[in-house]
């Protein structure tokens, strides 16, 4: 199985993001290898956060441009990363990224901000009501935002449970399939005992690969 690691932008807020890193010696500014989930989020975190630095992205097609000016640079231009064979877009050299270690993991991100990403690895995205401490993943790709709860799908959180707690306080995903009446029937995925943490970072890989597995298998 592929290493899957975590990056954020240096000296920012900006992630999570799940990736490969991409050459075989890697540093600060040599790219790393994220999918199109992944690459779209980066290109809204620099759009939304980073307005006005002199540095956007922009999608073209299937490919992505970042475009800058003085204010970035020194002077105008412009990159296009066009996806690999893969599908995926191999990103760097417009910023150091900073790889992040286990100890920051528990000071930066929730365990949901780490599942996030490693989802984003397979192209899944979750939804919540804002109310539930779970997230939801529809079984239907096309069920409107507002519906996914009332339509048969997956439910994931934690065994406390909750979604957005510390990494160091995380005791094992658990994904069960729910119906439209949104009672609970098979269990999918589980991870701990429910009374001692496990290793969050291993977990989110483990359990985002199970539910990519899941749905493939399912809508195939």
């Amino acid at each position: 199985m592929t290493t899957i690691e975590l990056y954020t932008v240096d000296g920012s807020a900006h992630g999570p993001y799940a990736a490969r890193p991409a050459p075989a010696t890697w540093g600060p500014y040599e790219p790393i290898s994220v999918t199109r989930l992944t690459a779209e989020r980066i290109a809204d975190d620099l759009n939304t956060r980073d307005a006005g630095c002199g540095l956007s992205a922009a999608w073209q097609g299937a490919a992505l441009v970042f475009a800058w000016d003085e204010r970035y640079r020194g002077e105008e231009g412009s990159e296009t990363i066009a996806p690999d064979a893969e599908g995926r877009y191999r990103i760097g050299g417009l910023w150091p990224w900073d790889g992040v270690d286990s100890v920051r993991r528990q000071s930066l991100f929730t365990a949901g901000a780490m599942l996030r990403a490693a989802l984003a690895e397979h192209g899944v995205t979750v939804h919540t009501d804002g109310v539930s401490p779970s997230y939801a993943i529809p079984l239907d790709p096309a069920t409107p935002e507002l519906e996914v709860y009332n339509r048969l799908h997956l439910l994931v959180a934690d065994r406390d449970p909750s979604v957005e707690h510390a990494p160091s306080a995380h005791t094992g995903w658990l994904v069960v399939l729910h119906d439209e009446n949104g009672e609970p029937g098979d269990r999918i995925y589980s991870a701990g005992a429910g009374d001692e943490p496990v290793d969050c970072l291993t977990d989110c890989v483990a359990v985002a690969a199970a539910i990519a597995d899941w749905l493939n298998a399912y809508r195939s």
